[in-house]
């Protein structure tokens, strides 16, 4: 058996933003359960880089409602609720950036409901653990 060594890693930013959310809002992550509630969220990370010990996440929201007015605030309110929990430095994500918000598109999932969408860049430290 080797011994044991610390290694710095990416942190799971999907979970880290349900966590926070969670409180606040119905999130999921992918994948979509198939029986899902609206109003919700729904959190996928897309891409993005690392310098150092830290990581730049591409992320889309998707918030998903009965109308389409109910999605665009959802949206709107979770971006903010997500750039508040930032600037607290409470998680690991030190920094919000909208990329692209507010697109509204069809639902792939469910076509009876309103869905908006938003492009997130978001920057958090890497983790430390060992293995």
């Amino acid at each position: 058996m080797a011994n044991d060594f610390e290694i710095i890693r990416s942190i799971d930013i999907e979970d880290v933003i349900r966590t926070a959310l969670s409180g606040h809002f119905t999130i999921y992550c992918r994948p979509l359960p198939a029986n899902f509630t609206v109003p919700s969220l729904e959190i996928s990370s897309v891409g993005g880089t690392d310098e150092n010990e830290v990581d730049t996440f591409d992320v889309v929201l998707d918030a998903r409602a009965q109308e389409d007015a109910e999605a665009n605030e959802l949206l709107r309110n979770a971006i903010g609720a997500l750039k508040a929990i930032a600037k607290q430095q409470t998680t690991a994500v030190r920094h919000v950036t909208v990329n692209a918000s507010g697109s509204w598109g069809s639902d792939p999932v469910r076509p009876d409901l309103a869905m908006y969408s938003a492009r997130l860049r978001m920057t958090a430290h890497q983790e430390s653990i060992i293995i």
